[in-house]
C-alpha cells in the first residue's frame, strides 16, 4: 500500500570531516551535532569523546524496524478510509451503469411513444375499399372526420407517456438538458390542448362527389388493387428447403445458437459443447469441450463479441470466450441454481437473467472481457420451475414463465427488477415472448394455440402429446417472422398490420423432442431431433 522512505541516501551519509570513508560507528552524544556523530575509521582514531559508540549497521537496522512498525500503524489508520473510498468508487461505477441504463430506458420509451402515435394515426386512415364503394354507389353522406376523438386518443397516450418519462427525468433535473426535455414534455401537453380547441375538420358530400364516368375508373382501380394484393400474398409465402441432414448424433441436443453473422454454430451433445463452422446451411465440426458434468440445457450467444454462455442440468453456468479461430476458453462454473432451464442476455450485454428448476430467477453482472459472471440478486416469486424469460422491446419489463403461471417484473428507478404482478393460467405453458413493449405471446402446452392479448393463433391439431419447453420463441423483426416449435410442428408466423397473425409455413418433425433455432438473419433453420437422432438444416425461402 505505502512504502517507508528515507529522505537521505545511505551513500550520502558521511562524517563531519568528509574523509570520504564509509561510516562505521555512531557516537551517542547529545552534545554533538548530527553529522559529528557519524564516525569513519579515521575519525575513530582521533576520537576524544567518551560517548557510547554503536555500530552504524545496527543503528540502521533499529531505525528500519521502528519505521516498519510505524508503517504498519499508519496503514491500519488509513485502510479504513481507503476501503470506504474504494467502495464509493465501486458504487460510482454502478451509478454510472444505472444512469446509462435509465437513459437507455427513456430513449426506448420515447421510441415506443412515437410508434404508438403513428399506430393511432394509421388506424385513423385505414379504410375498406368496399365500404367506401358502397357509400359512393348509395350516395350516402360521408362521415365527418372525428378530429376531437383522435385528439382525445393522442392526449390519453401523451399523458400516460408524459407521466412515465417525466418521473424518470427527475433523476436528471440538475442538468440543463434534462430541464429542456421536461420543457418539451410540457409543450406536448400545451400543443394538444390547443389543437383540441380548434374544432372539427369537415369533409362533406360536396367535396367528394364523383360522376358515373369516374365510377368505371374506380372499378379499374379495384381490379389493379386486387392484382397487387395477390402479388403481395405470393411474396409473403415461405418455404423450407432441406440443405443438410447428414450429421448424426445420439446424445441429446437441447439448444443451438449462432453468432451474429451466422458463421459459428454452438450446439450440445448431452454434457458436451460442440463448435461448428456454418456456411450457407452446411456445417462442419470445429471443436468440442466436455466441461459440464450433466446435459447442457440452454445457450445464449453475444451479439457483440465472440462469447457465449451455457447452462446445464447440474446447476452450472459457464462463460465461453473465443481465443482463436478454433479454440475457446471457459470460465469457472457458476453455481446458484438447481437445473438451469433458460438464459436471457440484455442488449447492453452487461446483465444475464437465468431461470431454474429451483423456482428462482437470478440476475448476474456480465463481464465478457474477463469471461466472468457476478451474482447480483435473485427473484423468488415463482411457485414452479422457471422455463422461459423475455424482455419487452425497451427492456423495462421482464416476463418469466413458470408452468401454471407467468410473472411480470418491472425495472425500478435503481435498475433493479421488481415484482409487478402474477397471472395464473388454467392450462400450463412453458414459453413466453414479448413482441414489443406491451404485447407478448404465451404458448399453451396442451391446447394447440398461442395466445396474444385477446387474439389466438390456431395451430395444427394434435391431442396425442404435450409441448416440450426447450426450443425458444424467436422473433426476427427485420423479416417480421416468429419461429415457434409446438408439439411436432415448427411454425413460421407473421403478424399483420391489423394485429392478427398468419402462419406462413410449418414443418412436421414427427416428435416433440425437436430443439433448434434460426440464424440471426432468419435465412436458415437448424434443429436436432430425438426420433432420427440427427441435425437438419433448412434454407428459408421467402417468395
Amino acid at each position: 500500500m505505502i512504502q517507508s522512505k528515507m529522505i537521505e541516501k545511505e551513500e550520502e551519509l558521511q562524517c563531519s570531516l568528509k574523509h570520504k570513508l564509509p561510516v562505521l560507528m555512531i557516537a551517542c552524544d547529545r552534545k554533538l551535532k548530527r553529522n559529528q556523530r557519524l564516525l569513519c575509521s579515521e575519525c575513530m582514531e582521533n576520537l576524544e569523546s567518551k560517548a557510547q559508540l554503536m555500530s552504524f549497521k545496527k543503528v540502521l537496522q533499529n531505525i528500519e524496524e521502528n519505521q516498519k512498525q510505524k508503517k504498519e500503524n499508519v496503514e491500519n489508520v488509513i485502510m479504513g478510509s481507503i476501503k470506504l473510498i474504494e467502495e464509493l468508487q465501486k458504487d460510482l461505477f454502478l451509478l454510472k451503469s444505472n444512469v446509462v441504463q435509465s437513459l437507455d430506458q427513456i430513449i426506448g420509451n420515447v421510441d415506443e411513444w412515437i410508434r404508438h402515435i403513428i399506430l393511432i394515426g394509421q388506424q385513423n386512415v385505414t379504410y375498406s375499399f368496399y365500404n367506401e364503394l358502397d357509400n359512393l354507389i348509395n350516395q350516402e353522406r360521408l362521415a365527418e372526420f372525428g378530429q376531437k376523438q383522435l385528439i382525445d386518443q393522442i392526449n390519453q397516450i401523451q399523458q400516460s407517456w408524459n407521466q412515465k418519462i417525466e418521473k424518470k427525468l427527475n433523476l436528471f433535473k440538475q442538468f440543463s438538458e434534462g430541464q429542456k426535455c421536461k420543457n418539451i414534455l410540457q409543450q406536448l401537453i400545451d400543443v394538444n390542448e390547443t389543437e383540441e380547441n380548434q374544432g372539427k375538420i369537415k369533409v362533406t358530400q360536396e367535396n367528394y362527389e364523383i360522376s358515373i364516368q369516374n365510377f368505371q375508373e374506380m372499378i379499374q382501380v379495384e381490379n389493379k388493387q386486387k392484382q397487387l394484393e395477390q402479388q403481395l400474398m405470393m411474396y409473403k409465402q415461405v418455404q423450407f428447403n432441406l440443405i443438410d441432414d447428414s450429421n448424426q448424433q445420439i446424445g441429446i441436443c437441447f439448444a443451438i445458437v449462432f453468432n451474429k453473422d451466422g458463421s459459428i454454430m454452438i450446439s450440445c451433445d448431452s454434457n458436451e459443447i460442440k463448435i461448428w463452422n456454418f456456411q450457407q446451411g452446411t456445417f462442419k465440426l470445429s471443436n468440442s469441450y466436455n466441461k459440464h458434468s450433466q446435459a447442457v440445457s440452454c445457450l445464449v450467444y453475444s451479439k457483440k463479441t465472440n462469447n457465449f454462455i451455457s447452462g446445464c442440468y447440474n446447476n452450472q453456468i459457464i462463460c465461453w470466450q473465443q481465443i482463436n479461430q478454433n479454440e475457446w476458453k471457459c470460465s469457472q462454473p457458476f453455481e446458484q441454481h438447481d437445473i438451469v432451464h433458460c438464459l436471457l442476455l440484455n442488449k447492453q450485454e452487461d446483465q444475464l437473467i437465468s431461470g431454474g428448476d429451483d423456482r428462482k430467477i437470478i440476475v448476474w453482472k456480465v463481464d465478457f472481457i474477463n469471461n466472468d459472471l457476478t451474482f447480483l440478486y435473485s427473484l423468488d416469486q415463482h411457485t414452479n420451475s422457471v422455463k422461459s424469460l423475455s424482455f419487452n422491446q425497451s427492456e423495462t419489463v421482464l416476463a418469466s414463465c413458470g408452468y401454471s403461471h407467468f410473472i411480470i417484473w418491472e425495472k425500478g428507478l435503481q435498475g433493479k427488477w421488481e415484482f409487478k404482478y402474477k397471472q395464473d393460467v388454467s392450462l400450463y405453458g412453458n414459453k413466453i415472448h414479448f413482441m414489443n413493449d406491451y404485447q407478448f405471446l404465451w404458448v399453451n402446452g396442451y391446447k394447440d394455440d398461442i395466445l396474444n392479448s385477446n387474439k389466438t393463433i390456431s395451430l395444427i391439431k394434435n391431442n396425442q402429446c404435450e409441448d416440450d419447453y426447450y426450443f425458444p420463441i424467436i422473433h426476427n423483426k427485420d423479416r417480421n417472422v416468429i419461429l415457434v416449435r409446438h408439439k411436432h410442428h415448427i411454425y413460421l408466423i407473421r403478424q399483420l398490420n391489423d394485429g392478427t397473425f398468419n402462419i406462413l409455413a410449418s414443418l412436421d418433425s414427427k416428435t416433440t423432442k425437436t430443439f433448434g433455432t434460426i440464424t440471426n438473419n432468419a435465412q436458415y433453420l437448424l434443429f436436432w431431433d430425438r426420433k432420427f437422432q440427427k441435425y437438419s438444416s433448412y434454407e428459408i425461402q421467402y417468395k
